[in-house]
């Protein structure tokens, strides 16, 4: 057996891992700790940005009393790749006049998956696939 150097006590552990049984917990707490911290800068930053009439809007009872209903209704499959269903798209924005009118009409609406839902909005993509798909 290889032994190594843990990085943070510096006690001898099995080669290849960095750290000893002891110390792994401790790094693992403090790695996810630092990345909670990472998410919740990074929500808040996005949060800062949106416009406080639609925040209001997707927190409403309203609105999670009908989007809960329309993903039971189509049994969380996605309408668009036949996957599992954790989001209602509105077909027509609701930042246009037009959405807006309609954003509690059940034909505006669409159950989709995470992928699809971003696709319908061209996030998290390359530039050559939003061209690809424009």
């Amino acid at each position: 057996m290889i032994l190594k150097l843990c990085n943070k006590c510096g006690k001898p552990c099995a080669y290849p891992a960095k750290y000893c049984d002891v110390c792994l917990p401790d790094v693992l707490a403090a790695r996810e700790a630092r990345e909670a911290e990472t998410k919740a800068r990074a929500d808040k930053a996005y949060n800062s940005r949106r416009d406080p009439k639609y925040v209001r809007f997707y927190r409403s009872k309203p609105w999670r009393m009908l989007s809960a209903r329309y993903m039971q209704d189509h049994a969380w499959t996605c309408e668009r790749c036949g996957g599992l269903a954790v989001e209602v798209h509105h077909m027509q924005p609701i930042q246009t006049p037009e959405g807006w009118e309609r954003r509690f009409d059940v034909t505006n609406l669409k159950a989709v998956c995470v992928d699809c839902h971003n696709k319908e909005h061209n996030r998290f993509q390359s530039k050559a696939k939003r061209s690809q798909r424009l």
